[in-house]
């Protein structure tokens, strides 16, 4: 993957997680592959914008599904270590 498909890749998960934060369950079940779960954090990276990264927090913070809980403390972690 080139730096710029990476950069692309990061973009559509941001904009998942800012714009289309009610799809979250689909992650969820996504994410019970723990392969897939690595990527979709590994792109909540420092290519994103501040304020997304800031929204990802909240989000995760204001909005997560009880059984979304483990999920949403990593993603949390992930976008405020950027």
């Amino acid at each position: 993957m080139t730096v710029g498909q990476a950069e692309g890749v990061s973009e559509a998960v941001a904009r998942k997680l800012v714009d289309r934060w009610e799809t979250l369950p689909r992650l969820g079940e996504l994410a019970k592959d723990a392969g897939f779960r690595r990527f979709v954090l590994k792109h909540v990276d420092q290519t994103l914008n501040g304020d997304d990264l800031k929204k990802i927090s909240a989000n995760a913070v204001k909005r997560c599904p009880t059984n979304l809980r483990s999920l949403c403390n990593e993603l949390k972690i992930q976008a405020e270590a950027r």
